[in-house]
């Protein structure tokens, strides 16, 4: 059908409604007639008009398309938008930390998408005509993860891999060398759009926990996220790695221990099985750092031990600040912090330098 073109709320030709279809007005002042007006709950605060009481309508709304609503003089919102409606949801639910870490994840994906094109740019400058690769390359190597190695003046290199990543995801050799900073930082990137898709709908699943234990939340996810790149670096086959699996792997390990504090066997159970099949099916998948889930999971298992309450008491072992802080004055935690620190500082001057082996 065509679609009528509105140059005010009424000015278009009009038929007679039918009494299902509701027509919603940005602004009803200036038609005090014989309309009826009436304040429905329709989600809205606007006043809203019900029935054939309009003296006519377009004829398209007359063909019994079901219930219809219609907004003049508004643009389409991003209702429809799962992920939109995702951190809608956990806004109004005061899960705020989790949109929070949503929105820096998606955001990094996004900038590692951007970064990858401009990098596959300035490749194909340098390069005669023949040896470009098209510009298609970049979206597929950002959506599918999938990254074309070229030999440029003797190295072989991605070029199509984001600054981002070369800088911060987890690299054994780099790590080994000081980049210490890689253990927490490649927990907020991901590799595909099925991954960070995946991620972020576990994030999502996981989000009440947050509810009354904010900072413990917190640090699980992050405690985890470190440990279980820790595990990779040592029992990992792999050089490189990216994902919030570890931290999310945590967040479930103190989920089945505080449901176990809780008498909750049921559930505890239904969440064991699940964990036990995710961790399965982490075996088959090609490309899937197994060791970093097992890691994460076994740590949010002794966090939870650690800051979370205990039965038939209102206090934890330790509470969270306090674990924060001894792991920070500890040597490893003080080397931790001061790579972490050194390395934003070198790729916030210089980009890629760590990517190229910068030493901290």
């Amino acid at each position: 059908f065509h679609q009528p073109t509105w140059s005010s709320p009424l000015a278009m030709s009009l038929t007679p409604l039918p009494s299902h279809v509701k027509l919603q007005l940005g602004d009803a002042r200036s038609l005090k007639g014989g309309l009826g007006l009436s304040r429905r709950s329709t989600g809205s605060s606007r006043p809203c008009f019900t029935g054939p009481a309009i003296p006519g309508a377009a004829p398209f709304l007359a063909a019994p398309l079901g219930r219809w609503t219609l907004r003049a003089g508004r643009r389409p919102g991003m209702e429809g938008v799962p992920i939109f409606n995702q951190l809608r949801e956990m806004w109004r639910r005061k899960l705020k930390l989790c949109a929070v870490l949503s929105v820096l994840m998606a955001t990094l994906w996004l900038w590692q998408g951007y970064q990858g094109w401009t990098n596959l740019s300035t490749f194909n400058a340098t390069q005669p005509w023949y040896r470009r690769l098209p510009g298609s390359t970049a979206i597929e190597s950002w959506l599918l993860g999938t990254h074309p190695v070229v030999m440029a003046h003797g190295h072989a290199l991605a070029v199509t891999k984001s600054t981002l990543q070369r800088d911060f995801a987890m690299d054994t050799r780099l790590v080994d060398e000081g980049q210490l900073h890689r253990l927490l930082t490649a927990c907020f990137l991901h590799n595909s759009v099925f991954h960070i898709l995946f991620n972020l709908g576990y994030l999502y699943t996981v989000a009440p926990l947050e509810v009354g234990c904010r900072g413990a939340f917190l640090s699980t996810f992050l405690i985890s996220g470190i440990v279980g790149n820790l595990a990779f670096l040592h029992f990992g086959e792999a050089r490189y790695a990216v994902g919030a699996s570890g931290g999310l792997c945590g967040l479930i390990g103190f989920e089945l221990v505080s449901l176990l504090r809780s008498r909750k066997v049921r559930e505890f159970k239904v969440l064991l099985r699940s964990t036990f099949g995710m961790l399965i099916m982490g075996l088959f998948l090609p490309g899937c750092a197994n060791t970093c889930h097992v890691g994460g999971l076994l740590c949010g298992f002794a966090v939870a031990l650690l800051v979370a309450r205990r039965s038939g008491y209102r206090a934890p072992l330790l509470p969270w600040p306090f674990l924060l802080a001894l792991l920070a004055l500890m040597p490893f935690g003080r080397r931790f912090l001061s790579a972490l620190m050194q390395a934003l500082l070198v790729a916030f001057q210089h980009p890629g330098a760590l990517g190229r082996g910068y030493v901290i």
